[in-house]
């Protein structure tokens, strides 16, 4: 008897941590989310990365243009 509550107090253990650890992340991902100084830095950044793909966009029709 003693072997099985040792292994159900493993199993309790280990789903504890995992528990935990998922709380843990939660909490970090809505800490992220509610950083309101990266805000402005997020839209810099998604307006370089728009700005980037439209000039590849462009190259790559030229390049298409070229080999017809």
């Amino acid at each position: 008897m003693a072997k099985r509550r040792s292994a159900r107090k493993g199993v309790l253990d280990w789903w504890q941590t995992v528990l935990d650890e998922t709380k843990d992340l939660v909490d970090d991902g809505i800490g992220r989310l509610r950083d309101d100084d990266d805000d402005n830095e997020l839209h810099t950044d998604i307006s370089d990365l728009k700005k980037a793909v439209a000039e590849l966009n462009a190259k790559l029709d030229r390049i298409a243009a070229e080999k017809k």
